[in-house]
Parts: structure tokens; sequence; C-alpha cells
């Protein structure tokens, strides 16, 4: 696990993920500079623009997997 202060009053707690701190960082320092403005991160989500082969064989290699995210926020 990984804390992140995001602001005063927040702190953003991630596990190891493959996507890697680089974009947790992004998160974090997009959410710290709302919040002065009274932004709170209010759900994070993502689904895969890519799916893998439905039955891969032998020898298959996996391709690389696309993936859209959201940070929601509120007032």
């Amino acid at each position: 696990m990984k804390e992140r202060l995001i602001g005063d009053d927040q702190l953003l707690v991630t596990a190891d993920t493959t996507l890697g701190d680089p974009l947790w960082d992004w998160v974090a320092a997009d959410a710290a500079r709302r919040a002065p403005d009274g932004w709170r991160i209010a759900n994070i989500g993502a689904v895969p623009t890519t799916m893998p082969a439905a039955n891969p064989a032998y020898g298959y290699q996996p391709q690389p997997q696309g993936l859209a995210m959201w940070v929601l926020y509120r007032r």
C-alpha cells in the first residue's frame, strides 16, 4: 500500500498495481490541485478498451491491453 496526501484532509491509498506509481502520482497531484476549490474524489474506476483473445492457444502472446480510467469529483 502507498499513501499520498491529496489535500489538507484527504489521503489516496493505492495497492500495488500494474498501472504503476506514475499514474497514481498523477491522480494524487490532480486531486491536490482541485482540493483548495472544495473538490473531493468521490469515485475512481476503469474499464478495459481492448479485450484479450477468447481462447488463447499454445504459444499465445498476450496483446497490450487498453484502459479507460475516470476520476469522479464532487464538491
